[in-house]
């Protein structure tokens, strides 16, 4: 598989661009990934990816993934959004590669297929390529040998698009010397930790008039918790279901106004003389084909002249026969002339492709048949459920937006419409509402609330669609917005003062600390000024896990001119950073290995610019809604 294409860890989850390319990926075909008729995620020029694909590669990338995720609630659903948002991207990113390789021609020679396939150790008995393991293989996962060459002649191109990257890249000596010295790069600073605590003059008392201005100018501070109570109605889709009246009869008219679902397609089983442009020259191959042509009029047979001279390796094993295909398997100008034939033993005329030239006898026939009721009728029950359920669904949501508009002080219409009972949380704060009630601790829900026409003009929301419920809600009462009296909270707003003084009178101490040691003042001067004892760090370097992510960013950013920094390290605390020395790095890893890895990261910065390149020039429209 290729990947290993970015790597850029946040937290507890790592942004990948990966195009996968693996036996699983070729056994069930590129286009059914891309064209399936089902809800679409996304369009990326012509090429549209659909749920079903992306909840295929979501499942299987949660699966990876499970252990990392959360075990809250709310945060697990934010973390499976952004994996499900990431896969995306990964599909995205193979539709653009594959759209590339294609345009700019990439080719790929039949004797680099053949290799590529006989060096698959899937396709290996005793160590050695087994052609009759190759088809059974394929057979048992009902995929024709020629689906499988064609999507991993896809694949090899892709491979191409990579490789001509890792080709294009050169990174001279002197440079992966330098890149060595940076990454491996020790560094020696002292880390002086101040906090505000240290700059408070408590015996320091404000005036009435100060702290009454403090009051009125930070008045929101001491405001009250606001209470509200949420009137609201869930409708979950499920009770359509129940609703329904499903017969016999339904489902019989059901089934024969909708047949064409419901087909199994004329399929032909098929044999080949093929003679490919790759391996000679065009006329040589025309002459080649009439040659051959012409023996099989005289009366030698298909079979023997596809052993001798068919240019297909795969097939002309077995006296051309590429198995059962229907029309949508092969390409149209192929397809044509296969379905022309009328009947058994019938041959083709000479069909000329780009790739080259064929003769095509027919060797068998399935005609297209609809499948009876009695085999299919789970399906259209299931289908029949569903699009009523969809019906339904709109015809409802469209009626219940009606309703929320027309009668927008009050939820009781709504409730009559529905039978479904409405909820009240109670006259409580939102914290308590949130966790008492599941179902309005959500994004969108939140949102409707803090919007003007429900928050505060007290009017219906319009219908939120939450995973498979439909909710309404209003703010049927709130508490007025009330503050802790002045007489209750002088303490409070003393100390607050006092605070405020001492980040103000730590943040001028800072910056002339910062200016005494640019201009050379020793750090135990400063230490014995702030009655602070540093603390002393040697031989860091870049990946060192023992320091915190921040402050180390800061100690690789300083340079020998500019040694000194700080930085907010939480509430009313700093850092104080000052570089010391820095030592050149040296690796214990061969030059070999070091080169691989540069290569490597030099490659990845490559490929994603050249992905993003891509991006802006494709038009990409997703379907947020249908994720």
């Amino acid at each position: 598989m290729l990947q290993n294409i970015r790597d850029k860890s946040t937290g507890w989850i790592a942004y990948v661009i990966v195009i996968g390319i693996s036996i699983p990926f070729a056994l069930w075909g590129i286009d059914q990934y891309f064209t399936s008729n089902n809800v679409i995620v996304a369009e990326i020029n012509d090429t549209k990816i659909s749920l079903e694909r992306l909840n295929n590669e979501y499942q299987g990338k949660l699966q990876e993934m499970q252990s990392l995720i959360s075990k809250d609630e709310s945060e697990a659903e934010l973390q499976k959004k952004i994996i499900k948002r990431t896969v995306l991207d990964e599909l995205i990113d193979s539709v653009l590669v594959r759209e590339f390789v294609n345009k700019n021609k990439f080719q790929v020679t039949e004797k680099s297929l053949i290799t590529d396939i006989k060096n698959n150790k899937i396709f290996h008995e005793n160590n050695k390529f087994n052609p009759k393991r190759y088809q059974n293989l394929l057979q048992s996962q009902g995929i024709k040998t020629s689906d499988y060459e064609r999507i991993r002649i896809s694949e090899l191109k892709t491979l191409q698009f990579y490789n001509n990257i890792v080709e294009g890249s050169f990174l001279p000596s002197q440079q992966l010397k330098d890149l060595e010295n940076l990454k491996y790069q020790k560094r020696n600073f002292k880390l002086l930790s101040l906090s505000y605590k240290d700059f408070v003059k408590n015996d320091k008392k404000s005036t009435e008039a100060q702290k009454k201005d403090f009051y009125v100018k930070y008045r929101n501070i001491f405001s009250m918790p606001e209470k509200f109570n949420i009137q609201y109605i869930v409708f979950n889709k499920d009770i359509l279901k129940k609703q329904l009246n499903i017969n016999l009869d339904n489902l019989e008219n059901y089934y024969n106004e909708n047949k064409f679902k419901y087909i199994i397609p004329e399929k032909r089983k098929v044999s080949q003389i093929f003679i490919s442009n790759l391996k000679n020259d065009k006329e040589q191959n025309s002459k080649l084909i009439k040659s051959v042509f012409e023996k099989f009029n005289n009366g030698e047979k298909f079979g023997n002249l596809a052993k001798k001279y068919s240019d297909d390796k795969l097939s002309n094993k077995n006296k051309g026969d590429i198995g059962w295909v229907s029309r949508n398997e092969v390409t149209k100008i192929i397809s044509d002339e296969i379905f022309k034939l009328k009947n058994i033993g019938d041959t083709s005329s000479i069909v000329e492709t780009q790739s080259g030239f064929y003769l095509l006898q027919l060797k068998g026939l399935r005609e297209a048949k609809v499948k009876n009721f009695s085999e299919v009728k789970d399906a259209v029950q299931k289908d029949y459920e569903n699009i009523q359920v969809i019906n339904k669904y709109d015809e409802i949501f469209e009626d219940i937006s009606n309703i929320l508009f027309e009668n927008p002080d009050s939820l009781n219409k709504i409730e009559e419409y529905l039978s479904v009972k409405k909820t009240s949380t109670g006259l409580s704060t939102l914290s308590k509402i949130k966790k008492d009630h599941k179902i309005l601790n959500n994004e969108k829900v939140l949102k409707s609330l803090s919007s003007k026409s429900v928050g505060q003009d007290n009017q219906n929301s319009a219908p939120i669609e939450v995973k498979d419920n439909i909710v309404m809600l209003r703010i049927n009462n709130k508490s007025p917005l009330q503050y802790k009296k002045y007489e209750d909270v002088v303490k409070e707003v003393e100390s607050l003062i006092n605070t405020e003084n001492a980040i103000e009178s730590m943040n001028e101490s800072i910056k002339n600390i910062e200016k005494k040691i640019k201009l050379g003042a020793d750090m135990k001067v400063i230490e014995k000024l702030m009655n602070k004892k540093s603390t002393y760090y040697s031989d860091i370097e870049r990946a060192d896990n023992s320091i915190p992510p921040s402050i180390l960013a800061k100690v690789f950013s300083l340079t020998k001119e500019n040694n000194v920094t700080s930085i907010e390290s939480g509430t009313g605390n700093y850092e104080l950073i000052v570089l010391d020395s820095i030592q050149k790095g040296d690796s214990d890893l061969s030059s070999k290995s070091l080169k691989t890895m540069f290569y490597n990261e030099q490659v990845n910065a490559v490929l994603y610019s050249v992905i993003q390149s891509l991006r802006e020039q494709a038009k990409i429209k997703i379907y947020p809604k249908n994720l």
